[in-house]
């Protein structure tokens, strides 16, 4: 048997161990359905008010940091401003950059929220709507100081700067990023199971959805964006029985525990996970899934994605390292910290290299076969049937994947004819090839640890122009 051989029985044992990792997704699925989505409450104020005891609703603040963000954060305050909660207890603050106002001319992010804030405080049963403007030289820590020179901006050091200036009697933060879009009843849910816990449950994460660009991305994006959706409705629900994933939107805070744990890391490149780890390890809370998502944009281009995963795949790592450092913990602290390191390397590293190495082998066989080298028909001929039924299964699932996700794409800047969204929507066909450029970022980042050029500043992902809000 030469090596050609070898390489196109290797590429079949893959090919069968994916098809085993999708029939796992597929069993994901329908726990997450029977567990979450098919069981959510029907929720109303007047619900509410009576599971409270006449104690009244807890008090939300929503931040949502926003840094050259003008394309797109009128929209986000309008959709804000009409979830489904009483306005007497919400309350809205956007968080803007003093660095922008020094370096972009035009229209800023700053003077598109005023105007917003104007246009909508004129409006009766508005919640608190607020802005906050991040000094240049703020130095990044909860109830932090000014440093007299500028400090590098971060979405957690903008978070921090806001903390403190949210309402007293807030009894949780809720986080969104500047083009969300959040389910309307989300916050009613989040409240709902506050009071059903009795203040036991700390921090909940729902999905995101980051295809509401889907006509505006590049092909691989669009499965991208596809396939990350689907996760986060079947696999995150699983991911959080052993990891305390949390996101850097609809994240939800128990405000106490925020000032327990010190607020963010604003030198994290994923301010995020290092949250939700931190959390469990310093102060036990683990979050909660909660079956109400929001939708995002995906970056448009695949250098964008790249750059965008590349620091999520270098955050994660960051994240690892600072679990292993020396710091004075309890002998509870250290136990804690020690298993979500067994469980990051897992789900992190290991999966990675392991998901690299399945991806290079049907290129290989694909190769051989092209340049004559292998004769696929030799080897394994009467698998030929099977293996081309799963791959029409394959097809199938992603477009009924999209039909499922329709509702959450915004069609106002599709294109107008027929024509250019099925070619648009036959990108999807992409999917055979797709996997390797959604894993290569953080195998990246690997690579780039090992050789110490991992990337040491947090890089913004730019947005795509949205039409305006009706």
């Amino acid at each position: 048997m030469d090596m050609g051989q070898i390489l196109y029985i290797a590429t079949v044992v893959v090919y069968f161990l994916a098809l085993l990792l999708f029939v796992r997704l597929q069993l994901w699925g329908q726990w997450a359905e029977r567990t979450y989505w098919r069981r959510r409450p029907k929720l109303s104020v007047d619900v509410l008010q009576e599971l409270s005891g006449g104690q009244g609703l807890p008090k939300i603040t929503v931040l949502v940091p926003a840094y050259n963000e003008s394309e797109v954060i009128g929209n986000t305050i309008e959709h804000l401003s009409k979830l489904l909660y009483p306005s007497d207890r919400l309350e809205i603050i956007v968080v803007t950059d003093e660095k922008e106002l020094h370096a972009k001319a035009g229209l800023t992010t700053q003077s598109v929220v005023e105007q917003k804030l104007a246009e909508l405080g004129s409006k009766p049963g508005m919640p608190g709507l607020r802005h906050l403007v991040v000094p240049e030289d703020f130095d990044g820590q909860l109830h932090g100081l000014c440093l007299g020179r500028a400090v590098p901006s971060t979405k957690g050091r903008a978070l921090n700067f806001a903390l403190p200036y949210r309402n007293r009697q807030t009894e949780i933060c809720a986080f969104y990023d500047a083009e969300s879009r959040p389910d309307k009843e989300a916050l009613l849910y989040v409240a709902y199971r506050f009071l059903e816990s009795g203040g036991q449950v700390r921090l909940w994460q729902g999905p995101v959805y980051q295809v509401r660009n889907f006509f505006q991305l590049y092909p691989i994006n669009k499965v991208a964006a596809l396939y990350q959706s689907v996760s986060h409705e079947w696999n995150l629900p699983a991911l959080m029985r052993q990891l305390p994933f949390a996101g850097g939107t609809n994240l939800f805070v128990a405000s106490g525990l925020l000032d327990e744990i010190g607020g963010f890391d604003h030198r994290s490149l994923t301010e995020d996970l290092e949250l939700g780890i931190r959390a469990y390890v310093e102060a036990g809370a683990w979050p909660e899934y909660i079956p109400y998502p929001s939708t995002e944009q995906t970056p448009a281009t695949y250098r964008a994605f790249f750059r965008q995963r590349l620091r999520w795949g270098s955050g994660y790592l960051q994240v690892m390292e600072k679990l292993q450092q020396g710091r004075s913990r309890t002998p509870v602290e250290r136990k804690r910290a020690r298993k979500m390191l067994r469980v990051l390397l897992w789900k992190g590293p290991v999966e990675w290299i392991f998901f690299q190495t399945m991806i290079l082998f049907p290129p290989l066989a694909f190769l051989l076969s092209l340049f004559g080298h292998l004769e696929p028909q030799q080897l394994f001929a009467e698998l030929g049937v099977i293996i081309n039924i799963t791959v029409c299964v394959y097809f199938l699932f992603t477009f009924e994947r999209l039909r499922h996700f329709l509702p959450f794409i915004n069609f106002d800047l599709a294109p107008q004819s027929r024509l250019r969204r099925i070619l648009a929507i036959s990108h999807l066909l992409l999917i055979p090839v797709a996997g390797f450029f959604f894993i290569t970022p953080f195998t990246t980042s690997l690579v780039l640890k090992v050789l110490h050029r991992q990337p040491a500043t947090w890089v913004k992902t730019p947005r795509t122009k949205e039409a305006p809000s009706r």
